[in-house]
């Protein structure tokens, strides 16, 4: 079993705790975080901060609950949702819950940032909002390295992308930027 306070080393000490109406909760602790919480792995001295430790676990899973039930104000799904079903209810989700969903794969084993190429059958769907995005982000690069040529060039394609609400393949800014 895995330790329920750091997520990353096996646990040595598992405690169970009966409540008076019946419901239990069980915690498995690593010697690491159990030395930090001032639990010895001897008897004698358990009893003096299990009270606290449940304390600990009590606030964890109740932070662990208000973060899952954070809702998309896009589409209402929440960050529950999306760790079971492994799946956004929109295009906003990725951006709302980032931090999150990058955590969540990186513990399902996924560690890089996909950068292979687009589906064949979505090639020929362009999104003014991806162009945008993508120039928004080139621009700020721009200004960040201080070069202001192109950012200001990336502004004027920010600008034309506004006028027009539809962009061609053909005309598109990213085969002149390169």
């Amino acid at each position: 079993m895995i330790c329920d306070f750091c997520h990353e080393r096996e646990a040595v000490i598992f405690m169970e705790q009966t409540s008076s109406d019946g419901s239990r909760r069980k915690i498995n602790i690593c010697l690491d975080c159990a030395m930090e919480r001032g639990i010895s792995p001897d008897p004698k001295s358990i009893e003096s901060s299990i009270g606290n430790l449940f304390k600990e676990l009590a606030d964890i899973s109740r932070k662990i609950a208000e973060r899952e039930s954070k809702l998309c104000p896009v589409c209402g799904s929440s960050l529950g949702e999306i760790k079971r079903n492994g799946k956004t209810g929109c295009p906003e989700c990725y951006a709302i819950f980032k931090n999150d969903i990058r955590c969540f794969l990186e513990n399902s084993g996924v560690k890089e940032i996909f950068r292979g190429s687009m589906p064949a059958r979505l090639s020929s769907v362009r999104s003014v909002l991806n162009d945008r995005v993508i120039l928004q982000n080139k621009m700020n690069n721009a200004v960040q390295k201080e070069d202001y040529e192109k950012a200001a060039m990336y502004r004027d394609y920010l600008k034309a992308l506004e006028k027009n609400a539809v962009s061609g393949l053909a005309d598109s800014p990213d085969e002149e930027i390169g």
